[in-house]
């Protein structure tokens, strides 16, 4: 399921277009990223990890809050995102490399090597890396990670005719979530803060191209083995056109949850 799931990110130009979709249709007025960051002070980084950084979503906001000599890497099993994460920083004169890997089980840097690691909606895809994270980290370092709510991310998937997939998907967003988060986190961290960010996606029929354009993103994790190219399931089409006829709009929940972690356990 995992290895299937990335290929939607595989094109940063794509990946970009539908971050800039979810935006524009969230019923929370504010940036994912905003509420993370909010109330941060990040002017003592310096050595930053971005691992599955994919097209620089997170490096952008953070360049712009961290010291002007901070460096970054970042890490992502596709290529193509290095030109586009090297410029969100850029952006914000700030400077780095970018490394494409899979990320596993080990991390190849020294321990202490980072004031701050990132993973915004990746953890799930290498949860195992949690303790290597806390390795190289500072002790007076931060790691932030982003994810999903397991409550509703198979909300509607039976009824769509995609109840077959439900599980599969469950499991992978399971591996870390708003709701085992902490715990995933606990034995690597001595200070969690967990904050909830409450949203959803509101397509109206004007939208329908926005709609049709994020369910054919989706549609890896929706059916295995398919890509964004492929044509979208007529169950699923058939579910949509209900919806839609009957409410006048589509909602999906995108409700997900940001851990801020401090105290690595392995100093």
């Amino acid at each position: 399921m995992a290895a299937s799931s990335l290929w939607p990110y595989r094109c940063p130009a794509s990946h970009e277009y539908m971050s800039a979709v979810i935006r524009r249709r969230s019923t929370n007025t504010r940036d994912v990223r905003e509420v993370v960051l909010d109330d941060l002070d990040l002017s003592f980084v310096r050595k930053i990890l971005d691992l599955g950084c994919g097209f620089g979503f997170m490096a952008g906001p953070l360049a712009a809050r961290v010291a002007e000599d901070a460096r970054f890497i970042g890490v992502d099993a596709w290529a193509a995102n290095e030109a586009s994460f090297l410029q969100k920083i850029a952006d914000h004169g700030r400077s780095g490399i970018f490394e494409c890997k899979c990320i596993e089980t080990e991390l190849p840097w020294p321990d202490g090597s980072f004031d701050l690691v990132v993973c915004s909606y990746s953890l799930y895809f290498f949860v195992d890396i949690i303790p290597e994270i806390a390795r190289v980290l500072t002790p007076d370092g931060l790691f932030l990670a982003i994810t999903h709510s397991e409550a509703k991310v198979v909300d509607g998937l039976p009824d769509a005719g995609l109840g077959h997939v439900a599980s599969g998907l469950l499991a992978l967003i399971q591996r870390f979530s708003a709701e085992n988060g902490r715990d995933c986190l606990s034995r690597s961290f001595g200070e969690i803060v967990r904050i909830d960010y409450a949203n959803s996606l509101r397509f109206a029929r004007e939208h329908e191209d926005e709609l049709m354009t994020y369910l054919r993103f989706k549609l890896p994790f929706l059916v295995p083995g398919s890509t964004p190219e492929d044509d979208l399931p007529a169950d699923l089409l058939r579910f949509v056109e209900t919806l839609m006829s009957q409410n006048g709009e589509v909602i999906v929940d995108k409700s997900d949850a940001a851990f801020r972690c401090r105290r690595p356990q392995c100093h």
